[in-house]
């Protein structure tokens, strides 16, 4: 999600005024289609990734 920022009072509520279109049933059915069902950048089925992940979480406590 982007936040515009403004200090205007008109752009401030062009900024918000989001709501103003429709998805057909055709334009959801094409945005289902770009739907990998896994991830492109990392694999957390890779157990190194998961004990990379579990050590990212530790430092964290540590801190």
């Amino acid at each position: 999600m982007v936040i515009p920022k403004s200090v205007r009072k008109d752009r401030m509520e062009q900024n918000i005024d989001v709501w103003d279109f429709e998805l057909t049933d055709e334009d959801m059915a094409k945005i289902g289609e770009l739907t990998l069902s896994h991830s492109e950048i990392v694999n957390h089925d890779d157990p190194a990734f998961v004990k990379m992940l579990h050590g990212v979480s530790s430092v964290k406590t540590r801190l």
